[in-house]
């Protein structure tokens, strides 16, 4: 209930006063496990991921967000979970593995960090490694920011583009980066850098 609340909210708020623009929603599978891979762009990445589904999405969320008591149960309310940067983190990626087990949809952000530089930073290989062991739908977003509006309010005008679902064989040996560098390559494919 409060998930969807929030997503109502900020739907509205993302209509009305960000003006966002939303690509390629039939894309998005209605049922069944879904992983989303997207580029990271603002704190915001996430609502609006969130807001754009019509399904809870689950996201693993870098674990310096979970040391703040209040915010971190906040998230974790709306289906957020830790994952550590500074290593191999094997219980997030078990965590991930077992939402999907069950039908649910992940949200990962390959490049592992905000990046505001226009071209993606290389794709961590995680993403890769959930995508072998899970075999599932994997729907690549891309969001950018066209401009802000009203002033020194500063509201982003984004723009969310959704592309088709593709997936990675379940099992495949070999170099996870070659999985990353697809994934990565799925996701700057909806980029249009001709925006500001």
């Amino acid at each position: 209930m409060f998930y969807k609340f929030c997503r109502s909210l900020f739907r509205f708020f993302f209509s009305v006063f960000c003006h966002w623009k939303v690509k390629g929603l039939e894309n998005i599978p209605r049922e069944g496990p879904l992983l989303v891979i997207a580029n990271h762009i603002s704190y915001w990445d996430p609502v609006v991921i969130g807001s754009v589904m019509s399904r809870r999405v689950y996201f693993m969320a870098k674990a310096e967000l979970f040391n703040y008591p209040v915010f971190g149960a906040l998230i974790r309310s709306l289906g957020a979970f830790p994952v550590s940067r500074q290593q191999v983190d094997r219980s997030s990626l078990k965590k991930a593995l077992a939402l999907l087990n069950e039908g649910k949809v992940v949200c990962i952000f390959p490049e592992g960090t905000r990046n505001k530089k226009g071209d993606l930073l290389p794709f961590l290989p995680g993403a890769a490694f959930i995508a072998r062991k899970a075999s599932v739908p994997i729907i690549p977003i891309a969001l950018q920011k066209k401009r802000r509006l009203f002033g020194n309010m500063f509201f982003p005008h984004f723009i969310v583009n959704i592309g088709r679902s593709f997936s990675i064989e379940k099992g495949k040996q070999g170099d996870l980066k070659d999985d990353a560098n697809k994934m990565r390559a799925e996701v700057r494919s909806l980029i249009d850098f001709s925006i500001n």
